[in-house]
């Protein structure tokens, strides 16, 4: 499995994109339209699914323009709610909002499979009360609730500390050697943050 990473927007949040032949599976489209989509071309991948980790405008922003293009747009039930209304955080940074409706609403333990790749879904509250994580093979993409050696924020609406730490818990139980894929920064192991990440002592 192929993964490429971009970096998008003021809040520099983290793209990844999935190679499966000329497809493209998109992680949390970000805000940059034209960036992704001029990566995409050149690589010659045709996007096909935008998976959200939660509603956000940084990770968010941008869906509604590849839903256009044809690519659905996957994202847990809770925070799938929000981006209906347009309850994506934006207004907090002086952006106006955006609303549409996505096209697969997803709960805990859900696996999803798109060109052959399948995800499980994980409800991870904390950064917000609908975030998830998305679990395919060896690689976590880990949305704002797991950063190197840190975690996403809980003072934003829905979030929670309690439930943050009670989400990194359920991860810290995971396969040791899963590569870890975060909303924001550096990539990492999760054997890495549970020795190092002091929110998971």
């Amino acid at each position: 499995m192929q993964v490429y990473f971009l970096e998008t927007g003021p809040l520099q949040n983290n793209v990844y994109i999935i190679e499966v032949k000329d497809k493209a599976i998109i992680i949390d489209c970000g805000m940059d339209f034209d960036k992704v989509n001029d990566f995409l071309a050149k690589k010659g991948l045709t996007p096909v699914a935008v998976l959200l980790t939660h509603s956000h405008f940084d990770h968010s922003f941008v869906a509604k323009e590849f839903q256009n293009m044809g690519a659905k747009v996957y994202i847990g039930s809770i925070d799938g709610e929000k981006i209906k209304k347009g309850d994506i955080l934006s207004k907090d940074f002086g952006i106006p909002s955006k609303a549409f409706t996505p096209d697969f609403l997803l709960n805990d333990g859900d696996k999803i499979e798109i060109e052959g790749v399948t995800f499980e879904v994980l409800l991870t509250p904390g950064h917000t009360d609908g975030s998830v994580c998305y679990l395919t093979g060896d690689t976590l993409f880990s949305g704002d609730t797991l950063f190197s050696l840190s975690i996403g924020r809980t003072d934003f609406p829905t979030g929670n500390y309690v439930d943050m730490i009670n989400s990194l818990k359920r991860l810290s139980k995971l396969d040791q050697n899963l590569k870890v894929y975060p909303g924001h920064g550096e990539k990492t192991t999760l054997g890495f943050e549970v020795k190092n990440n002091p929110y998971m002592k």
